[in-house]
């Protein structure tokens, strides 16, 4: 695998892994979870606040059922390396699971309620990973490949296998993180 997917893949982990304990635990997916419904101003007890953190959760289990391999409730850095190359690299089982969950996703940042998640609306979660206003907007342009103004379920679910499997950086997956976490 070449070095700047590798990178990419321990770089998510790092990402994941919020307290740094060196594991990625639920308690880190719901601080992942917190960090947006305050980039949301969205509180956990409304409709959408539950919502997310339901979609969390379901990440969660797939992150568990898929890359905990000794099943002790959490997910260490080879364990997601391997699964990741799996699911990404290799096309296996996580796909579908990771399509549900980010299916989930869209419909809670579509914050308008028209059905399409927009330039604004994506921008809170690419903010709430460390991207300044003027990359959000890069970033929505190479994500937004047919050009509609809206961040599809495809174009996301594209732009994640592009981000584990292609190596050069000015791809739609290339934005999903900030630069900081991509460089080697």
């Amino acid at each position: 695998m070449k070095q700047v997917l590798q990178h990419r893949i321990d770089s998510t982990f790092a990402h994941y892994d919020v307290n740094g304990n060196g594991v990625i635990e639920l308690a880190d997916i719901y601080a992942l979870a917190n960090r947006l419904l305050q980039a949301f101003g969205e509180p956990a007890s409304s409709e959408r606040g539950r919502d997310l953190i339901e979609a969390y959760d379901r990440f969660w289990e797939m992150l568990a059922d898929h890359c905990d391999a000794d099943r002790d409730g959490r997910v260490g850095p080879a364990e997601y390396r391997e699964a990741m190359i799996e699911a990404f690299v290799e096309g296996g089982p996580i796909a579908m699971d990771f399509l549900e969950v980010v299916q989930s996703l869209l419909v809670i940042m579509d914050t308008n309620g028209d059905g399409r998640v927009d330039a604004d609306e994506f921008g809170v979660l690419l903010k709430a990973r460390g991207l300044a206003e003027a990359e959000c907007r890069t970033a929505f342009g190479h994500l937004d490949t047919d050009g509609d103004g809206a961040i599809s379920v495809q174009e996301y679910v594209t732009a994640v296998r592009d981000y584990y499997t292609n190596p050069a950086e000015d791809t739609p997956g290339s934005w999903l993180y900030p630069k900081a976490l991509q460089r080697i």
